[in-house]
């Protein structure tokens, strides 16, 4: 399985070093091309490369690692059988107002699967801190992890999603469908709050 990442900062590059780290194949990718990409592989292992966005966007996992309103800038189609993870997070003050989000008439993951016009997305990874999260992994022990909230459409797409999560040192809680991600959201009562399994569904009714 190989692992496309479109977006090279905080997130994308924590989360390549991640997976890299458990052996899997990572294609990471910047919008401004793959010169720009030099000191972060630099950094990585031997399983991580360079590629453009394009060439991320064909893996069997796709990592959505950008600013949300770079959104529009993606290819607005993928092959059937791509997951996508949602790591995106919607910030008013940087993306923009948008009303139906701020009502929560629509959450921002569903957007992105109405952009890609897919339901093999999997909102995951968007209320840790990025700069804690290499730390707070766990791989080779199994209890007391840190779980992510996870949320999708397709129960096959969340499990392989969760197989990865627990590959790379977490626990996972599974929130129900994109329409229920809300507490996972920026605006959500999960957001930044790290605990295990059991305290992140007890979070989830604060």
């Amino acid at each position: 399985m190989t692992i496309g990442i479109i977006g090279s900062g905080n997130v994308g590059g924590a989360l390549g070093q991640l997976f890299s780290h458990v052996g899997e194949q990572v294609i990471i990718s910047h919008r401004h091309g793959v010169a720009s990409l030099a000191p972060v592989i630099a950094e990585m292992r031997s399983t991580f490369e360079a590629g453009t966005v394009a060439d991320a966007a064909k893996q069997d996992i796709v990592v959505l690692a950008v600013p949300f309103n770079a959104l529009p800038e993606l290819p607005t189609s993928v092959d059937p059988k791509t997951i996508i993870i949602d790591a995106t997070n919607y910030y008013p003050s940087r993306d923009g107002d948008q009303p139906a989000l701020a009502a929560h008439q629509v959450t921002s993951s569903e957007l992105v699967a109405k952009h890609f016009g897919t339901k093999k997305v999997v909102k995951a990874f968007n209320t840790i801190a990025m700069t804690k999260i290499r730390s707070l992994a766990k791989p080779s022990q199994p209890a007391g992890r840190i779980a992510i909230p996870i949320a999708g459409d397709d129960n096959a797409a969340k499990q392989t999603v969760t197989t990865l999560i627990k590959r790379i040192g977490f626990d996972v809680v599974d929130l129900g469908s994109l329409s229920d991600s809300y507490p996972a959201q920026a605006d959500g009562p999960l957001f930044l709050f790290a605990g295990d399994a059991d305290q992140v569904r007890a979070q989830v009714q604060h």
